[in-house]
């Protein structure tokens, strides 16, 4: 029999809480709450939570709280609902433990799709944590008791070898779990995005959270959280230890320190892809260029030899000519001159056209070069 997750339905509204019932009854099996206080007395075990914001008793970000003490609450993704879709009320929202928000109305297939993305996710997450190496706790521990300066350079060095914006996205999450940080990257390439954070893939309310703050400021601090942007990187941090306000101060320091490396690496990364392309252009448009002079000097090889051949053995039979036509001496004289002078700037045509094609076959040796230099960076 195929496994069934179970969705819990925390709604005070009836009619809504059966519209959202009868939308995934097929594929989920649902358990409806009317309030806050009865789903927190359950003792069900569920795969997700549709909470709404705006209900008596209890709010729906209270009641997350709470249901995140619970030990069946701690990783099960929790997606809000609510008719308002406001900047304070998706970070209220955040702040709150949730993972995702909808929006009243409700469309089916964005709450199909959204429920079943932090489903999958929670499911992958899981995974992962079970097969995390001894290897990867070894580096992890190692990095932590460098300490927090350590931690910097480390980061400088792993992310000054990343040729990827991946590697730069994991460097810094790495950097932030060897802190006890957890929390999400993205950053920011001209030809890729990447969010990630400690478990893997950014959860969809990290992203929605980042998003709305990437404009906000260098550092914005929200009691244990912060986001720290510049144009190519976002951090945000969930758990500052704001009980010791010293750590914080240096944790902000140092965090601002990798976002900032993490950013000018990443705009060297831009660079250097964008010269890869111009290089390929460059070396495409020399293979065309190299065709094009094969085939000139082709022709130049076969033809230029006999039309100065023939033009030179016309002129000496024109010369030769001239004396059997009863000139005068005068007349002879004026197109022996005449003669000579043609066959001069026949050579010279003929020594510019020589020099013309050795001097564009030296410009496209230096090009070649050119296109074949490696430029590291």
């Amino acid at each position: 029999m195929t496994h069934r997750f179970r969705v819990a339905i925390v709604e005070d509204n009836p009619p809504q809480r059966m519209i959202l019932t009868r939308l995934l009854e097929k594929d989920y099996q649902i358990e409806s709450f009317e309030s806050g206080p009865i789903f927190l007395a359950s003792d069900g075990l569920f795969d997700a939570v549709l909470l709404d914001i705006e209900m008596p008793e209890l709010s729906g970000y209270d009641t997350c709280r709470r249901f995140r003490e619970q030990t069946r609450g701690a990783d099960v993704p929790v997606i809000f609902v609510s008719a308002h879709d406001t900047t304070p009320e998706r970070v209220a929202s955040y702040d709150a433990g949730g993972d995702d928000f909808l929006t009243k109305p409700i469309a089916a297939h964005e709450l199909r799709h959204k429920l079943g993305n932090a489903i999958e996710l929670r499911e992958k997450v899981r995974t992962l944590s079970s097969q995390t190496t001894d290897a990867q706790r070894v580096a992890f521990t190692a990095m932590t008791s460098m300490g927090d300066l350590g931690v910097v350079i480390e980061f400088l060095r792993k992310s000054a070898q990343a040729t990827t914006y991946s590697a730069i996205a994991a460097r810094l999450v790495a950097a932030m779990k060897a802190w006890g940080l957890q929390g999400a990257v993205q950053v920011r390439g001209r030809h890729e995005q990447v969010a990630l954070n400690a478990e893997g893939p950014m959860t969809a309310m990290q992203a929605a959270v980042l998003e709305k703050l990437r404009d906000i400021g260098r550092i914005f601090e929200m009691g244990s959280r912060a986001v720290i942007n510049f144009d190519h990187v976002s951090l945000l941090v969930e758990n500052l230890p704001v009980d010791d306000p010293n750590k914080v101060g240096r944790l902000r320091d140092h965090l601002a320190v990798l976002a900032e490396s993490a950013d000018m690496r990443m705009a060297a990364l831009d660079s250097a892809i964008e010269r890869d392309l111009q290089k390929q252009g460059i070396e495409a448009a020399l293979d065309e260029l190299r065709a094009a002079m094969q085939q000139a000097t082709h022709h130049s090889a076969t033809s230029h030899p006999r039309q100065q051949a023939t033009m030179l053995e016309s002129i000496e039979q024109l010369g030769r000519t001239t004396h059997t036509l009863g000139l005068t001496a005068v007349q002879v004289e004026y197109l022996d001159d005449l003669i000579r002078h043609i066959l001069e700037e026949s050579q010279h045509y003929f020594d510019d056209v020589a020099q013309s094609e050795s001097d564009f076959a030296d410009v496209f040796s230096r090009l070649e070069r050119l296109a074949q230099a490696d430029y590291r960076l």
